[in-house]
């Protein structure tokens, strides 16, 4: 039954094959085919500049990139993140305050203090979550910015295909093998 089901996956997974055209000639060894066209008036996005650009004034680099429209997005995480450092560091204080207060009564309540102390620490600890965040938001967009530019020039041209192949040979023991060949035709 597995054999069956073996040979029927494989059959089914090379049909997409058999419908595309070959038009790749051997010549010693290199195989060559259509060629592909590049547009001159393309522009061409530097990485360098990109990531530079990003690290110095956030989403500059995606502005640079022609992704205007990524910089709400980001500057929204950034306004995200700011307010939410604002509410942290707002219910710190609150809770500190509160058990100042407790502690300024005759008969102070320990637990109480200790619960405001806590609570105080629990809303420091989230803040400080919340500014590596903000870091994290930054780094992230200078990494993206790069990688976009990068992308940028990568032809996504029709003629680029993946192709799959059934693949069957001997082991060097002497055990034979069915198995699938992956190949991406890149350049020339």
């Amino acid at each position: 039954m597995r054999l069956f089901a073996s040979i029927t996956l494989c059959l089914l997974l090379t049909l997409p094959v058999l419908a595309q055209e070959n038009n790749a000639v051997l010549e010693n060894g290199i195989i060559t085919g259509k060629e592909v066209k590049v547009d001159p008036n393309q522009k061409f996005y530097n990485p360098r500049v990109a990531s530079s650009r990003s690290a110095i004034i956030p989403g500059w680099g995606q502005l640079y990139n022609d992704s205007w429209w990524k910089v709400p997005i980001l500057y929204t995480g950034f306004g995200v993140a700011i307010h939410f450092i604002g509410v942290n560091e707002r219910n710190r204080n609150e809770n500190l305050d509160f058990a100042a207060a407790e502690l300024a009564k005759d008969t102070p309540n320990e637990n109480l203090i200790r619960i405001y102390r806590r609570r105080a620490d629990n809303w420091r600890k989230n803040r400080d979550l919340v500014i590596l965040t903000m870091a994290g938001i930054y780094a992230l967009q200078i990494i993206e910015a790069a990688v976009d530019a990068h992308l940028k020039g990568f032809n996504v041209d029709e003629n680029l295909a993946l192709n799959i192949k059934p693949k069957l040979g001997v082991i060097s023991n002497g055990v034979p093998y069915l198995g699938f060949g992956v190949t991406l035709p890149i350049g020339r």
